[in-house]
């Protein structure tokens, strides 16, 4: 998320020197004439020097105290950094066969969805795989019809002569019936009725005869028919996946079946999500496989690279807090942690790049979508300790001179008056420091105004506060 730390800025310009030179003219509190800076300060410490203000001096200064107090307190390591597209998400968009470009329908720097159309490219190679799989697949449906129309004439076969050798077996077992008759009434000698048995055996027997070899041979025939189908949708498939490998989807192959489609061509679609940083490819041109036409990167999230030295890695780990400082976007903070520390050192600045990886939302003031771009420039503060400061206060209220530092700190009892303290300090996150000597918890210490009474104390030692 963004942040934006208070900045509590010293007064400048104009304005400034007109408020010192009034607290300069209105101070009654430097040494007395004739008095020697020893004497006004008997410690010669400089530093323990108090300043007085009356209460219109501290309005106009813009005088503001805190009470010093312990608190959290990040401990953290400042890098320099760049933004870079995350590597896991950029798409190169090859063809995978050799061709002819007819149309793009997609430029520099354009928005893209997965599936979006990129480019259209005409292919011999393309349209003679086509050919191939339009083939095998009339090869299966000419097999299929062939089983099919197979499998009904047995069946009719199977029932004409079911029906005839029926009709045979009737007859034969009619006469065989009568000669029965006629034998228990002993009209008739035995042979006719011998002679119609054997009618009637026969006539089963063929039956089971002539239906057992029509079996076989439908079963051989069908059995033949399903071999060449097999073959033929083997060979579909194997086409089908020709095609797949060319890059089209299956809703693309079921489409060039349909009449009056152009065979020979192929439209690159976008693999991802994304934003065409590259483009490759004119109208007209030839292109192979090993030419990259688009380079599409997803940049909805983004890499965020800060370089540690060698002398540094130690202090660092994966998942540390980061927070990152783009300086295109001032103001704002966007908070991360470390996703990986490069294995690598490099030979040149003797550093190694530590990633952090940050969504790519909107900010308040970035008036267009993604406004993390690659190549900003800007640090990073990487946390490396998190403790409990025993006193921590805002990095306004400390006055730098030199290599020496500073706070005024509020005279118990006495509004107005403020002694100098010499501190040291330990930087941290968000503008924030610890005292580490030089203020105890509970004493009052000026934040903000610090500079109007910086110049006050230095107008003290060097004698100009009491020339009224």
């Amino acid at each position: 998320m963004a942040h934006d730390p208070t900045n509590r800025s010293a007064f400048a310009g104009p304005l400034f020197l007109t408020v010192v030179t009034g607290l300069m003219a209105l101070s009654g509190c430097g040494p007395a004439a004739g008095t020697s800076p020893d004497e006004a300060n008997p410690q010669g410490d400089e530093h323990s020097a108090e300043v007085h203000m009356d209460e219109v001096q501290r309005q106009s200064a813009g005088i503001e105290t805190t009470v010093a107090a312990a608190a959290p307190i990040e401990e953290t390591m400042h890098l320099v950094a760049r933004v870079a597209s995350n590597e896991d998400r950029i798409f190169h968009v090859t063809p995978p066969i050799p061709g002819i470009v007819q149309a793009i329908h997609k430029g520099l720097g354009d928005a893209v969805k997965a599936g979006d159309p990129l480019v259209e490219i005409w292919s011999v190679e393309l349209g003679n795989a086509t050919s191939s799989w339009l083939k095998a697949r009339a090869s299966v449906s000419a097999a299929e019809e062939t089983l099919a129309k197979s499998k009904q004439l047995f069946a009719q076969r199977l029932e004409t002569l079911t029906s005839v050798l029926d009709g045979e077996i009737r007859v034969a077992r009619k006469i065989y019936e009568r000669e029965d008759e006629l034998q228990q009434k002993a009209i008739a000698t035995i042979r006719p009725f011998l002679e119609a048995d054997k009618e009637l055996q026969r006539a089963l027997l063929a039956k089971d005869r002539e239906l057992t070899t029509l079996a076989a041979e439908r079963d051989t025939r069908l059995l033949d028919l399903e071999v060449v189908l097999r073959e033929a949708r083997i060979e579909e498939v194997a086409a089908r996946e020709r095609l797949r490998a060319l890059g089209l989807e299956d809703a693309a192959i079921e489409t060039l079946a349909k009449p009056g489609q152009r065979h020979g061509s192929l439209v690159l679609r976008a693999p991802g999500d994304g934003v065409v940083l590259e483009r490759h490819v004119t109208r007209n041109e030839h292109v192979g496989t090993e030419d990259a036409l688009f380079v599409i990167h997803d940049l909805s999230t983004v890499w965020v690279l800060a370089s540690a030295y060698e002398k540094d890695l130690a202090r660092l780990r994966p998942r540390q807090k980061a927070y990152v400082h783009v300086d295109a976007l001032p103001g704002a903070e966007l908070t991360g942690e470390v996703a990986l520390i490069d294995y690598r050192i490099a030979a040149a600045t003797r550093t190694s790049a530590v990633r952090i990886v940050l969504p790519n939302g909107p900010l308040e003031g970035w008036p267009i979508d993604l406004p993390l771009r690659p190549g900003m420039f800007g640090e990073v503060e990487i946390v490396v300790e998190s403790r409990t400061g025993r006193v921590v206060l805002p990095e306004a209220a400390i006055v730098h001179e030199g290599e020496e530092n500073f706070v005024f700190v509020q005279t118990p009892g006495e509004d107005g008056s403020y002694q100098r303290r010499p501190v040291q300090v330990r930087a941290g996150a968000h503008d924030l420091v610890e005292i580490v000597t030089g203020v105890d918890p509970a004493e009052t210490v000026v934040i903000a105004g610090t500079f109007a009474l910086k110049s006050l104390a230095r107008s003290e030692e060097l004698g100009e506060g009491d020339e009224h």
